[in-house]
């Protein structure tokens, strides 16, 4: 029997068809040719791309912080600084059990379990913050821990103030980004911090990145210095002796301000109660605000210098001219009493200032007109910002004459019915010490850069005139008479003769009127006169008991006084005070 062409012999295997062969090679030859067309798509057209891709996950972006520059005094004292610190972060990723870690770590860092959990899932998969700026101790008792790769430490920079509550409301305070929230830490924010630099830096397999592959792109630059008119030891005796006065009057806080009445400079700004800035946290908002220029007051009795001022200035009283003072006076309905019995039946103007007269003051006051006074009271600065260089400045409580209703012209003559700010009421009392110039006050001296070159003086600012240099020299011969034998006997300091004004003013109560028994005491001067060295204001707020400006306010500004000249080496004037 013959066979048939392509059939197998008998016992012979069974051989692969051609077509079945063909499709095979077919679809080697599509795969092959598909995995070319992939290969090629990824090694040329999506080569950079894919390039990009890996540099990222084998390079880490850093960012090179820039320091916060220092705060220093005017004898270059540092007030706030910057010092290592070391932070602690989690590595996500490197972590498999993250319940069992937190149970691990959280008693070493005394948070709760669950607050752990919480910042590991805010952090990202290589990066994770657990505890920023941890004391020494802290770290110890982590690395003990054992975690291996899921904890790192990072070293950082944290702000401190070496001198604690000396002037940290004025000083302020910085958070914990480095941002300044207060103070002058928040005022030349833009001019202390650092401007941060850039680099690039290999990760390990768990994206951890190794510092020894670091690679600086952009390098940091730090932020700039302050150097502040604030002399620490001026500040020190301002407070110290603020305190003291505050403590003795049983009294509830108190401001004192030191300045330099001829270029504005601040020496010292005290405000009680206070704070340590290390650990703001721990104390309530309403103590950080700056009392001396955030909160208003009426002035009471030192406005009487802006009145006599204002009386000469536009001859509406004559320096020897007389007013009847009978101890009270009705004014369209208002009873106005003086706050003692009249030392005499007639007052000059000087003599209404001597014996703080507010029957004398409302006589001025009446004579004067309310047109004129208002506009001699915002020619000396009431009713605006002084400019000093602090945050939250309040600008003062002025009503439009066109609301001078009843009593006001005449209550506004003794500092009644207008509120202030004590830097504005030491700037304009000090312009009638120095010939009627007005000074702008100002708490940095100079910017300097990390050089340390002057790159700016903010407060370099030339003094205004307020009121004419004859004026101003009749109103500070009667501040004399007011220590010489007036109601601020006890300013006085022997061998430098004082200047000033005592204050005895009512605390308004909310929704109108005063508290009851409720006083600010306060004492406004300069000294030595008639080149006076020192401007100085002295409140002390709601004293108990004795409660006047010349018992309560005025012993401490003679001791600061007299502490600070000593300090300044400023020689006392020769005969008696």
């Amino acid at each position: 029997m013959t066979r048939r062409a392509g059939a197998s012999a008998p016992g012979a295997p069974a051989g692969v068809p051609r077509w079945r062969v063909s499709v095979l090679f077919a679809g080697w030859c599509i795969t092959l040719a598909l995995l070319l067309c992939r290969l090629v798509d990824l090694q040329v057209f999506q080569a950079q791309g894919l390039q990009r891709i890996a540099i990222r996950q084998q390079l880490g972006s850093l960012r090179l912080p820039g320091r916060r520059g220092a705060i220093v005094d005017r004898g270059g004292r540092p007030l706030a600084l910057n010092v290592p610190v070391d932070s602690l972060y989690a590595v996500p990723r490197a972590i498999p059990d993250p319940a069992a870690f937190a149970r691990a770590i959280a008693p070493a860092l005394r948070l709760t379990p669950a607050e752990v959990e919480a910042r590991l899932r805010r952090g990202g998969p290589h990066f994770a913050w657990l505890a920023r700026r941890q004391p020494p101790h802290t770290i110890a008792a982590v690395r003990a821990l054992g975690l291996g790769d899921a904890v790192g430490v990072l070293t950082e920079t944290q702000r401190v103030y070496p001198a604690g509550e000396l002037a940290a409301s004025t000083i302020g305070f910085a958070g914990m980004d480095g941002s300044g929230l207060a103070g002058l830490e928040m005022q030349y924010d833009a001019v202390l911090r650092g401007v941060e630099g850039l680099g690039t830096a290999h990760r390990d397999a768990i994206g951890r990145e190794l510092v020894q592959t670091q690679r600086i792109l952009t390098p940091p630059h730090d932020g700039n210095t302050l150097v502040l008119t604030l002399d620490e030891v001026i500040q020190h005796i301002a407070e110290r002796e603020l305190r003291r006065a505050v403590a003795a009057a049983g009294a509830q806080g108190g401001v004192a301000i030191v300045m330099d009445p001829n270029t504005g400079a601040i020496f010292a700004l005290a405000t009680l109660p206070s704070f340590d800035p290390n650990r703001f946290q721990e104390t309530s908002p309403e103590v950080w605000r700056n009392r001396a220029v955030a909160d208003v007051y009426e002035p009471g009795s030192p406005f009487k210098l802006i009145l006599a001022a204002a009386a000469l200035s536009s001859g509406a009283v004559s320096p020897g001219e007389r007013f009847p003072d009978p101890g009270m006076i009705r004014v369209n309905g208002a009873w106005i009493h003086d706050a003692e019995v009249p030392a005499h039946p007639t007052l000059t103007l000087a003599e209404i200032v001597k014996y703080s007269s507010n029957v004398g003051a409302a006589e001025v006051a009446s004579r004067l007109g309310r047109d004129r006074f208002s506009g001699y009271i915002r020619r000396f600065g009431f009713g605006r910002p002084t400019g000093i260089d602090l945050p939250g400045e309040a600008a003062g409580i002025i009503r439009p004459v066109e609301q001078w209703f009843g009593p006001s012209l005449q209550n506004i003559g003794f500092g009644q019915g207008i509120s202030v700010t004590p830097i504005q009421l030491l700037v304009a009392a000090s312009a009638l010490t120095t010939h009627g110039l007005s000074v702008h006050p100002h708490l940095v001296e100079a910017v300097r850069d990390p050089a340390g070159h002057t790159i700016d003086t903010p407060g370099a600012l030339p003094p205004q005139p307020v009121i004419e240099p004859e004026v101003a020299d009749r109103v500070l011969a009667m501040m004399r008479e007011v220590v010489q034998g007036g109601s601020g006997e006890k300013a006085g300091l022997p061998g430098y003769p004082v200047a000033g004004k005592t204050g005895t003013a009512q605390r308004p109560r909310a929704g109108g009127g005063y508290e009851p028994g409720a006083y600010e005491a306060s004492f406004v001067g300069a000294v030595p006169v008639p080149s006076p060295r020192i401007a100085v204001l002295v409140i002390v707020d709601r004293p108990g008991g004795v409660y006047t400006g010349g018992d309560v306010a005025a012993p401490p500004f003679r001791e600061i006084a007299r502490q600070v000249l000593w300090y300044l080496r400023v020689p006392p004037v020769d005969g008696p005070e």
